[in-house]
Formats: C-alpha cells, structure tokens, sequence
C-alpha cells in the first residue's frame, strides 16, 4: 500500500510516501480503506519521538481517518465490510489502508462530509471533553477560546455556544477573528493588534470570563488566566505557540482560580494509561450528541485545507506557521 512512512525518529521533512505492507488485523480489528487523515500539531512530536508514547520504528504517522470497511475481525459487531466509517488510532492514518480496534471505530451518517466528519473526532471531542467534562461550563458563563480559529479553537467556538455560553474568541488577524464570528462568537479579540487584557475589560465591562480554553500557551495563557473571574477555570489543551505558560501558584491562591489539563488521547488509548475500554460508552454518547447538533445545524465543521498525502510536508508547515484556519485534512485516497 502507498504510505507515508518514519523510519527513525526525527525532522518530519524526512517522511517520504513510499510502498509499505499493511498492517496486520488485529483481534477485534477492523480494517479501513482509507479516504482522508486528519493533521495536527502533534504529528511533529510524534514523528520526533517526543510524543508520551513511542511507536515501534518504522511506522506510519496520523491519528484519525474516515473511510470504508474493507473487512473485520470475526467478533466485531460495531460494523462491517462497506460501511463508511471514522475512526481514531494512535498511528497508521498516512496510508491507504488503516487498522483500528472496534472500540474506536465510528459508523458516519449519510449526512455529513467525509473531510468534515474528521472535525467531529479529536478536535470537537476535545472541545467538548475540555469544556464540558473538565471545566464544567454552564450555559450564561463567559468562554474566552485563544487560538479561535485553528481546528480545535472553531470546535470550541462552536460548543461554547451550543452548551449555552457567551463565547469570546481570540485570534491572529482580522480574518481569523471574522472566521470566529461566522462560526457564532458573540465577540473577538485580534491579539495580533489588541492587549488581550485590556480587550477582555472592555467586553466584560471589567469582570473577567469564567472559563479559557487554551490551546496555544505561552504569554497569552498568562493573560488570560489573569482575567479569570475568581471560581474561574482555565484548560489547558496544547501549546501550539511553542511556549509554555509560567503560572504562578499566588494567582491561583488569591483569585480561587483553577488550571485543569485535558487529554483526550486518555479516553482513546494514546495515552501510557489507557482509559479506552473504560471510557467507550461516554465517547460513544458524545459522538451521538455531535452528529445530532450537525444534523441540526449547530455545528458547523470546516474542513479549510485539503492536501494529497503526497504534500504532507507542506500541510504540516502550513500548519505550524499559522497560515490555516479550521481543520487540516490530507487526502490519501489516489481516487
């Protein structure tokens, strides 16, 4: 099968599309032919080997794909031969052919796009996870999203106000920040000309927001955690920036403010604790619930940039500079 292959650990300009076997099916597997992958910061820590888990070398890089069954392990009954299908698995993506376990294995609806539908996997998972599980946000708070108009940031856009909250979403440039509102930000934050802080006062008439989803760290995470209402809480989902955030615990202790990690990897199997069997069902229900608000309307996954499998290098630096918007989708079908 055409794959895109890491043969050591390393820069993943290296990675070259190549002639590779496919992979074995595993008990309880199912094997998928693949359409589209799914990109995002993570592929460079994985393809470094700085990733909490390493695969054994060589191997094939990408986490989430949506395709056809081609065939399944004889116990699975979650699908079957023909069904088109997302699924999310630690590596394999980058190839025409994919293995995943049943337990992360996805029937799509007729309704939605197959590049769309990779939006609804770990981006909008996330969101939600990050939101709803982590920071408990309730309906009538104020959400500030950074990083608004990434892959993750629109997701969280989007679920901030199906859950019923005030979203307030920050971004890189006039456009990013016009994305945001079409995608239903109450309103935006162009950190590229405004103090973050500064500009929070002004929307909050001076009160702070109680939630921040933070995908992207560094000094940005430091403002926003200063403008946390006191019970305020912050998720911290990535450090797209490159940056770590400095917290300093006297903020913490004098606003009663918390700073709460999410990964969803945990409840996927990406995780050294792998949570996968244990947390099915709950990722199950939350899947129905976002394929229900896409039915409805309430979500709108934009699949902004395709690429063919074969500029996959291209994507990712497209990607780390920040020249895209929404979901980086690679396109691996040859037809």
């Amino acid at each position: 099968m055409r794959a895109l292959v890491c043969h050591r650990f390393g820069d993943y300009h290296d990675l070259k599309v190549e002639e590779f076997p496919a992979p074995r099916l595993p008990a309880r597997g199912v094997r998928i032919a693949v359409e589209y992958a799914s990109l995002s910061h993570s592929i460079k820590l994985w393809v470094a080997g700085k990733y909490q888990v390493k695969p054994p070398l060589p191997f094939v890089p990408g986490a989430e794909v949506v395709g056809r069954v081609i065939e399944t392990a004889p116990e699975v009954a979650a699908c079957r031969a023909g069904d088109r299908v997302m699924a999310i698995i630690g590596w394999g993506a980058y190839a025409e052919q994919a293995v995943s376990p049943e337990s992360t294995v996805y029937p799509l609806p007729d309704s939605i796009d197959s590049a769309a539908a990779l939006h609804l996997g770990v981006s909008y998972c996330t969101a939600y996870g990050g939101l709803r599980w982590r920071a408990g946000l309730q309906a009538g708070e104020t959400l500030l999203v950074l990083g608004a108009a990434g892959g993750v940031g629109l997701a969280a856009v989007e679920t901030g106000k199906a859950l019923g909250a005030r979203v307030i979403a920050a971004a890189g440039g006039a456009e990013k920040c016009a994305l945001a509102r079409e995608h239903g930000a109450d309103a935006t934050i162009d950190y590229k000309s405004e103090d973050l802080r500064e500009a929070l006062r002004r929307l909050t008439a001076n009160r702070g927001v109680d939630v921040v989803f933070d995908p992207i760290g560094g000094a940005l995470s430091e403002a926003a955690l200063r403008s946390l209402v006191p019970g305020g809480r912050l998720v911290v989902i990535g450090f797209a920036s490159g940056a770590m955030p400095k917290i300093e615990p006297n903020i913490l202790l004098v606003k009663n403010v918390s700073v709460l990690g999410f990964n969803f990897g945990l409840y996927v199997g990406w995780s050294p604790v792998d949570e996968r069997s244990r947390c099915e069902p709950q990722v199950r229900s939350l899947l129905r619930q976002l394929f229900d608000w896409h039915a409805a309307g309430r979500i709108r996954p934009l699949a902004a940039h395709v690429y063919p499998l074969e500029r996959f290098c291209e994507a990712l630096d497209a990607l780390h500079a920040r020249r895209t918007v929404g979901k980086v989708v690679l396109r691996v079908a040859s037809r």
